[in-house]
């Protein structure tokens, strides 16, 4: 049976599955139909990882902290909190999140950002275009999901993102507003 934790990152948060078998372990985001083989080896005493997933080898330095790690890749570092993943959480964390009307636009593939048509601070109706994603060749419309405020915009045109980064949020109007 197969483990589920939430992976937090400052740009996303991921579901991952684990799932020991007698070969090793798998890996595969949550949802996804395709599991990946899974081996982490530490190389001498430093803090050196070498990743296998499905035989393609990437080299991580990798920080341990409590509740979660420090992870470079290259010259790119990652701040990750793991946590066991509950169904009572996510949905609290959801309804939490509806009630204060913020509202995450995450990119729903990996692509290129192609135009950002909003700003922090703009004034959005529901359905308004606030950005277009590039993938595999096709542009793709990023609508603000409800009336609001721009937040946290955290992309620009021609930035590269990957599924699942928070582009921006709109925080929505409360009734009265």
């Amino acid at each position: 049976m197969a483990e589920k934790y939430l992976i937090h990152s400052e740009e996303s948060d991921v579901a991952l599955e684990f799932e020991r078998d007698a070969d090793g372990v798998r890996v595969r985001k949550e949802g996804a139909d395709t599991w990946k083989r899974a081996h982490l080896d530490r190389v001498g005493d430093s803090g050196l990882f070498l990743l296998m997933l499905d035989d393609e080898p990437t080299e991580l330095y990798l920080e341990r902290r409590r509740g979660g790690a420090i992870v470079t890749v290259g010259r790119h570092i990652f701040d990750y909190t793991v946590e066991r993943w509950r169904p009572a959480l996510a949905q609290r964390d959801r309804r939490k999140e509806a009630k204060a009307g913020a509202h995450r636009i995450q990119a729903p593939m990996t692509g290129s950002i192609v135009e950002v048509l909003c700003k922090e601070g703009d004034q959005v109706a529901a359905g308004d275009v606030v950005l277009i994603i590039e993938s595999m060749k096709m542009n793709n419309e990023m609508r603000a999901p409800a009336d609001g405020t721009i937040t946290d915009l955290s992309v620009k045109a021609g930035d590269r993102v990957t599924a699942g980064k928070v582009l921006l949020v709109v925080q929505a109007k409360q009734n009265g507003e």
